[in-house]
């Protein structure tokens, strides 16, 4: 098993944890895709600023750059390309490490987003993501010093020995998300993912005004529709971990624990939907077109938004106007007003239906036409322009069909 860590530069940093004995050896801050381009200055702050909050913990003490470079040259580690179980391994013994930490740096207009997780060195298992956010207040990072202490605390006070690999879900402090009431956990082989309730109501599905003239002719006419029960949706896409720990694989092109599971047709995600309903006795299955287009508005909750949350793109999605040409860890822009993420971009998403034309007449729980050639994909991806991201585009595509731009989302009715 190889493990696709792009390193820059290594600063490492040698910690204690309290009154135990473990180490780790942190990687220095690489730069992710953003929709602004973070600059070499406010990569280097970045890396001051999460060594102070290192430093600053108690018993913590750090490696100096010169000490690394040298590690570095005399075991032959390349400063970019790719890490092996082995080496990683290595890299552990040689600083005396426990763990490793990977961190990184995606910049967002006027924000930025710091995440990090840890590394096993005897195992090489992934485990205890955090995340932080924070503001470009005029331009410079004047919150990143609190921002690094609070991942520093969140990664590294959560360490438990012999830890293994726990949930991809990241925590993002200082965004809106659904009352604890709304939200159901559920663990299956050791992975644990949220479930959103969206409260049954009314709505008007289709090409309504917020769309502007982005609409083609599949979108209309407008209609009401009625969702007459209550029902939860996935607060993420179908994570890659949740996929391996329901299905033992992982088909995904870009393979990262936290992010969407994708290279999955339709009738793969039935397959994943049933193994799941097996294993965890509840009744999962892909939401309706029209529950999902509900969930993306904001269900009761809606501000009318051209895109999931918002009528700025870079806000919520991840489209090829920021995504880099590849997929991005769920949950890390904004969310929408239920607190579900990634409904716009990063990757379509398979709905139940057989595509079929709208029709004017109100509706109540529609299902879709009861055959057809092309099952209905929903929100729009990285490869995608802005328009095949809003709230109402409509796309199909047969059921056998796998891409990297395709993965799905949980539903579960009451």
């Amino acid at each position: 098993m190889k493990k696709a860590l792009i390193i820059t530069a290594l600063i490492m940093l040698s910690a204690f944890v309290s009154a135990q004995t473990m180490k780790v050896a942190l990687l220095e801050t690489i730069i992710g895709e953003g929709s602004t381009a973070a600059s070499g200055m406010e990569k280097n702050m970045v890396r001051g600023e999460l060594r102070k909050a290192i430093a600053n913990h108690e018993g913590y003490e750090a490696f100096t750059r010169t000490d690394i470079d040298q590690m570095m040259k005399e075991h032959g580690f390349q400063r970019s390309g790719y890490v092996s179980d082995e080496q990683i391994k290595e890299l552990g013994v040689m600083s005396g490490a426990d763990y490793i930490c990977v961190s990184t740096l995606t910049k967002s207009n006027d924000e930025f987003y710091l995440e990090a997780y840890l590394i096993n060195v005897e195992s090489a298992q992934i485990f205890n993501p955090a995340s932080q956010y924070g503001e470009l207040a005029g331009g410079k990072l004047a919150n990143m010093f609190p921002t690094c202490q609070a991942l520093a605390q969140e990664l590294i006070g959560g360490i438990q020995p012999n830890a293994g690999y726990k949930s991809s879900t990241p925590s993002l402090p200082n965004r809106p998300s659904a009352k604890s009431a709304d939200v159901i956990t559920i663990t299956v082989g050791g992975v644990s993912f949220d479930m959103i309730k969206v409260e049954a109501g009314s709505f008007t599905m289709g090409c309504t005004s917020e769309q502007g003239s982005d609409c083609d002719s599949g979108e209309s006419p407008y209609h009401r529709v009625t969702i007459s029960q209550d029902y939860y949706i996935g607060k993420f896409e179908v994570t890659q971990e949740l996929w391996e720990a329901v299905m033992g694989n992982n088909p995904s092109n870009w393979k990262a624990f936290d992010r969407p599971v994708e290279q999955v047709s339709w009738n793969d995600a039935q397959e994943f939907c049933a193994e799941l309903s097996r294993m965890t006795g509840k009744r999962f299955r892909l939401p309706t077109e029209a529950e999902w287009e509900y969930a993306a508005r904001g269900g009761k909750k809606s501000t009318n938004a051209k895109y999931s949350g918002s009528s700025s793109i870079s806000n919520v999605a991840w489209y090829d106007g920021n995504s880099g040409s590849q997929t991005h860890p769920v949950g890390v822009l904004r969310p929408n007003e239920l607190g579900i993420y990634d409904m716009s971009g990063n990757v379509w998403e398979w709905c139940q239906d057989w595509l079929g034309s709208y029709s004017s007449a109100s509706q109540t729980d529609p299902q879709g036409p009861s055959s057809g050639s092309g099952r209905v994909l929903r929100g729009g991806s990285w490869f995608d322009g802005a328009g095949d991201c809003r709230v109402s585009r409509r796309l199909y595509d047969f059921p056998v069909c796998r891409d990297s731009s395709l993965g799905f989302r949980l539903c579960l009715p009451q």
